[in-house]
């Protein structure tokens, strides 16, 4: 009981801390649950959880200053909660965005070598194209042997600058942002996607001149294993160049998450 009785003040004292650091954890937990490489489905949770804590007392020292005061209120516990995890789902959202580019170029480019129904494993738990599922995981993979960790503790610092602790995002900014956001990751996903979406435009146009050309013939038949082994060829080939150009792109919206480019 002494004992306990001798830890009193230093609890007392170090409570209103304890709220602070809590309001940081709760941002880099909703980008830890988002971000790409560790947010994944098949990261366990308590994996990305360990990480978030681990973040957390990292960047905690740099982000706490003296002049912080702690909520003295319930409501100003939920108040800096929700506008901690708001500010980091905004995050989160923006670095994830990443990874749905490459998810719908996988998409975009089986559909356009008639291979969209040929499922294969996947880094989640929903079917996708395997040209989908390699792409996440190659690039996921690509992303965490440059240090991407690193990365995203040096961004995590620096966006208290762009939204203070403890302060809502504004709504018109945020929608303006996300909206903008959509559209060059869409933007991103054809770029990336063309090489296979002018193949299959010439593969069509061939189709369609074979079948004028001789109608008894069954073009379909015959184009369709032709598609499916230049479309591998065009994939194997084209591969590393379109990884490393969204790797560079990834890195930039790291070093900026609201103005960087895709």
């Amino acid at each position: 009981m002494d004992f306990l009785a001798a830890l009193t003040p230093f609890i007392e004292a170090g409570a209103p801390v304890i709220f602070l650091i809590g309001g940081i954890f709760t941002r880099v937990s909703a980008v830890a649950f988002l971000m790409p490489g560790l947010g994944e489905k098949a990261v366990p949770v308590q994996v990305r959880l360990a990480a978030a804590i681990a973040i957390t007392m990292v960047i905690s020292p740099i982000i706490l200053t003296p002049d912080m005061r702690p909520p003295e209120t319930t409501a100003a516990v939920v108040a800096l909660y929700s506008a901690e995890a708001m500010s980091g789902l905004l995050i989160g959202f923006g670095l994830r965005l990443m990874i749905f580019i490459l998810q719908i170029a996988g998409a975009i480019t089986a559909q356009h070598l008639s291979l969209s129904q040929l499922f294969g494993p996947t880094v989640g738990f929903d079917s996708e194209s395997p040209f989908a599922a390699i792409l996440v995981m190659a690039g996921v993979a690509l992303a965490a042997s440059t240090g991407v960790h690193l990365y995203l503790v040096s961004a995590l610092v620096d966006i208290y600058q762009t939204l203070p602790f403890g302060l809502f995002p504004g709504a018109e900014e945020a929608g303006e942002w996300s909206s903008r956001r959509v559209g060059e990751a869409l933007m991103k996903s054809l770029a990336l996607s063309s090489p296979f979406v002018i193949l299959g435009f010439l593969y069509s146009l061939a189709l369609a001149a074979a079948s004028r050309a001789m109608p008894q013939l069954m073009a379909a038949f015959v184009g369709a294993p032709a598609i499916t082994l230049a479309g591998l060829a065009l994939f194997a080939a084209t591969a590393p160049i379109l990884l490393f150009d969204w790797l560079e792109g990834f890195q930039r919206v790291l070093f900026d998450v609201f103005a960087g480019a895709m």
